[in-house]
């Protein structure tokens, strides 16, 4: 007589590429979820193909319509940043999970940016603002977000004509669209009352907003707001990243290590 031997509890994951891949072709939702966020976190570029298949699946949605196996394939299509993913991309900007769209959006910028596909930006910027006239018709979840993502994409990627599109937001009914909107306008204009129209954010008595308005000035760029990161009523670890991102912008975009970046470099240190 044989003794059947009991499985594994906790069997063994396969962390190879190859067998991520599998994971995410073949696996449950738990494994194919995994998988994704896996390949993008390791930068797997042979998992495109699967990747961009995941972005049009139809099996993995919640009672609420999200399809959060689609979120987590376009999040590593963003980190991969290949230009093989922009088609799969662009189509994903008309899911009616809000937070498909802003995934997608935010994948886009990211590829835009990694791949300087300055040829392509207006093409691109063309295909994020019918993404937002999308988004304005209504989606079954997470419209909101979608929204935000949208405009903070165009902000980033700043191409022609997409101000026009942009400044309505400044007077919607969510602050969160309002904080994008500005930074995004100022990102297009560099003119200081968008930006300056962050500031009253920073001593809301909603922590959620007061972190969100933070990190929307750190990324307009704005280095007049740096001092109000640096003594926001905020944790110290959203305000370290909020003047990272000051800086480099501002070292991107040709900016001189003056007095004014020397003082946030100091901000910086005594944030660590």
């Amino acid at each position: 007589m044989t003794t059947a031997v009991p499985r594994d509890p906790h069997p063994p994951v396969d962390l190879t590429p190859a067998g991520q891949i599998a994971k995410l072709r073949y696996g449950d939702p738990g494994e194919r979820y995994y998988a994704a966020w896996w390949l993008g976190r390791m930068r797997i570029q042979a998992g495109i193909p699967a990747l961009i298949e995941a972005l049009a699946d139809e099996t993995d949605r919640t009672a609420q319509g999200g399809y959060p196996l689609r979120r987590n394939a376009a999040r590593a299509l963003g980190k991969l940043g290949s230009t093989e993913g922009i088609p799969a991309l662009i189509k994903a900007l008309r899911c009616s999970d809000g937070q498909v769209v802003a995934a997608a959006a935010q994948a886009l910028a990211e590829i835009a940016l990694q791949q300087n596909l300055q040829q392509n930006i207006a093409e691109l910027g063309a295909v994020l603002i019918e993404g937002l006239h999308f988004v304005e018709q209504g989606l079954e979840t997470e419209a909101l977000a979608a929204l935000e993502a949208l405009i903070e994409a165009l902000g980033q990627l700043q191409p022609p004509g997409s101000l026009e599109h942009i400044h309505p937001y400044l007077e919607h009914d969510s602050l969160r669209l309002q904080c994008a909107a500005a930074r995004a306008c100022y990102r297009l204009t560099q003119d200081p009352a968008f930006a300056q129209r962050l500031l009253p954010m920073l001593a809301h008595e909603n922590v959620h907003l007061r972190r969100a308005a933070l990190l929307d000035l750190g990324a307009s760029g704005y280095l007049p707001g740096a001092p109000a990161i640096a003594t926001a009523a905020v944790e110290a670890n959203i305000k370290l990243l909020a003047l990272k991102q000051l800086v480099e912008i501002n070292l991107e975009q040709g900016g001189v290590l003056g007095a004014e970046l020397r003082q946030v470099l100091l901000w910086i240190d005594e944030l660590l």
